[in-house]
């Protein structure tokens, strides 16, 4: 039997490079991390360490066991929190990193019955596009953030986006609906900084068109606020438009050539703790109860 606390060790030695580091990050000795490792090395009958005065790394099995072992551990706490003590207060401080786009639309809307839910709960919310550094700032939860996440951090996917193109129906009537991939070399497109590539789109079909973009930004609020405008073409995640495409302030084209071309799994990211928080369990379960409305 595999404890999840030989797991947390594993996680965490892989991440620190030293049983020294890990065990400072965990608040437990040296001793006591080599014990962990030494355990499940031997429950599971092979060597996932390679140890040296210098330096640890991953034999060719620990390297394999590493990507399964974050979702080990997932399982085991959420079958641990399907059992826990209903009793168990949800209280203290909650610090939440979350992308502005997904809090407006599925964590702001929602604060006060969450709140009322956990009225001895305080929530640190902050809405960026950019992570801090996780462990310095104490943070809880990421949502909606999956660049830059630690590779230690279990993830867990809260619902799926696809990319649409748009634009306003202002813009459409002016310069012409483009039929195919091939004609968007003949509109305006407006493209987010950050992307990279920025300057080409890929198609189901496996079309890729190069363009030269009319229109750099840094922020999906304002690439939104352009396409409304009528500045040109944007390609946008469906949850951020949804409400412009039902109102018609913004229609959806070439949707023949990218409808589920790749959906983009939308994540929450928490600390692999051997014990996840009452308070963390219990907004996890709140999203996702969120989400399936």
């Amino acid at each position: 039997m595999i404890n999840p606390v030989w797991l947390v060790s594993f996680l965490e030695v892989v991440k620190r490079a030293t049983m020294a580091d890990a065990a400072r990050h965990l608040r437990i000795t040296p001793a006591a991390i080599s014990k962990h490792i030494l355990s499940l090395e031997k429950a599971l009958g092979i060597q996932l360490l390679q140890r040296s005065t210098r330096r640890i790394a991953l034999t060719s099995e620990g390297v394999l066991y590493f990507e399964h072992a974050k979702r080990i551990l997932e399982a085991y706490q959420q079958a641990e929190a399907a059992v826990s003590h209903t009793k168990e207060e949800v209280s203290g401080t909650l610090k939440i990193i979350c992308g502005p786009q997904i809090g407006n639309l599925y964590l702001i809307p929602y604060l006060k019955e969450f709140l009322e839910r956990y009225p001895k709960l305080r929530l640190d919310i902050e809405l960026t596009q950019t992570l801090p550094d996780l462990e310095k700032e104490n943070v809880d939860i990421v949502l909606g953030l999956s660049s830059g996440i630690p590779t230690h951090w279990i993830q867990r996917t809260l619902t799926y986006a696809r990319w649409v193109f748009c634009a306003s129906p202002e813009y459409l009537e002016k310069q012409g609906i483009p039929k195919k991939p091939s004609d968007l070399t003949q509109h305006r497109i407006i493209t987010r900084t950050q992307r990279q590539p920025n300057n080409r789109i890929e198609f189901k079909t496996g079309e890729t068109i190069l363009f030269e973009p009319c229109l750099y930004l840094n922020d999906t609020r304002a690439i939104r606020r352009c396409a409304l405008h009528g500045l040109g073409i944007a390609q946008l995640h469906d949850y951020i438009i949804a409400e412009d495409l039902k109102e018609n302030r913004l229609v959806e084209i070439l949707s023949k050539f990218t409808e589920q071309k790749k959906l983009i799994p939308i994540h929450m990211s928490y600390f692999p703790a051997a014990h996840v928080h009452i308070k963390v369990r219990k907004f996890l379960d709140f999203m996702v109860e969120v989400v399936e409305r």
